[in-house]
């Protein structure tokens, strides 16, 4: 990614966090960090969002044994962003517990910057677990579904 391409996505990102009354926000890949912080009290201007080379993440073993384990297929969320399990508030959800999907099947959406991101099934199966509320805020590879 260019260097004025990282820095619009930088700015749209800052914008977004503050639509949301977010004051921290943090995004890392294997190639680089991303550390959004808003003032919360007073009026101001945020200082420019850093980007900074990531360091190799190292787990350790409690880190590794904390993390859910799940059978089945995990569906992760590709971006960060806001979950909803319904194309509208009135309408209902795309998918509920125990229910047959096919692969392509639409199984919720990611809001991310003002654009709505239609998340599909991988692979056809039964939905055994929905791990996101509608209205959640999601993180980049957070499990949020789980296929059986």
């Amino acid at each position: 990614m260019k260097t004025n391409e990282l820095k619009e996505l930088s700015i749209a990102l800052m914008d977004a966090v503050k639509q949301r009354g977010v004051s921290v926000f943090d995004v890392k890949t294997e190639d680089f960090q991303l550390h959004i912080e808003l003032p919360t009290v007073g009026v101001g201007v945020a200082a420019p969002a850093a980007v900074i080379p990531a360091a190799p993440v190292v787990e350790t073993e409690a880190a590794a044994s904390q993390k859910d384990v799940f059978s089945g297929t995990p569906v992760e969320a590709p971006l960060v962003g806001v979950f909803y399990s319904a194309p509208a508030p009135e309408d209902p959800p795309f998918i509920e517990v125990g229910q047959q999907v096919k692969k392509g099947d639409t199984l919720f959406i990611i809001e991310a910057m003002k654009t709505m991101n239609e998340i599909v099934a991988p692979c056809d199966g039964m939905v055994s677990r929905v791990l996101a509320q509608n209205g959640d805020m999601v993180e980049y590879k957070q499990v949020l579904v789980v296929l059986e």
